[in-house]
């Protein structure tokens, strides 16, 4: 996971789609382009904004190079439903605490693909 904030965000072109696609994919979940510089992750499949149940947006640095971001308080909820169920193991899939905004999260979707997907799979099943 990264532990700076992304500086810059790229528009996405029409072969990044694929990426998104296979992302949504992975975790069970519905995407949309909000924007040209931004995807949503959505829980349930509608063209009506409040009926998509929003959960991430995804953003393009670089070239092949994608970051998703989501609330802190999302992430905290599914970490504390984990950590309830294993008492024991410390979840592994969550990213670092050390972030610099005060209510989001950043994954990296680059390096940490797996940690990412499996991040946003709880997320998704909480909200």
């Amino acid at each position: 996971m990264i532990a700076k904030a992304p500086t810059k965000k790229m528009e996405f072109g029409e072969h990044d789609e694929g990426f998104i696609k296979q992302l949504a994919q992975d975790i069970g979940c519905y995407y949309c382009k909000s924007n040209q510089r931004t995807y949503s992750l959505n829980r349930f499949k509608s063209k009506t904004q409040g009926e998509m149940g929003v959960f991430a947006w995804v953003h393009k640095e670089g070239d092949d190079y994608f970051w998703v971001s989501t609330r802190k308080i999302w992430i905290e909820a599914a970490k504390a439903k984990v950590l309830a169920r294993r008492k024991s193991a410390k979840p592994s899939c969550f990213p670092r605490d050390n972030q610099h905004a005060d209510d989001s999260v950043c994954l990296d979707a680059k390096d940490n693909y797996d940690k990412t997907v499996n991040s946003l799979k709880l997320v998704h099943k909480m909200r």
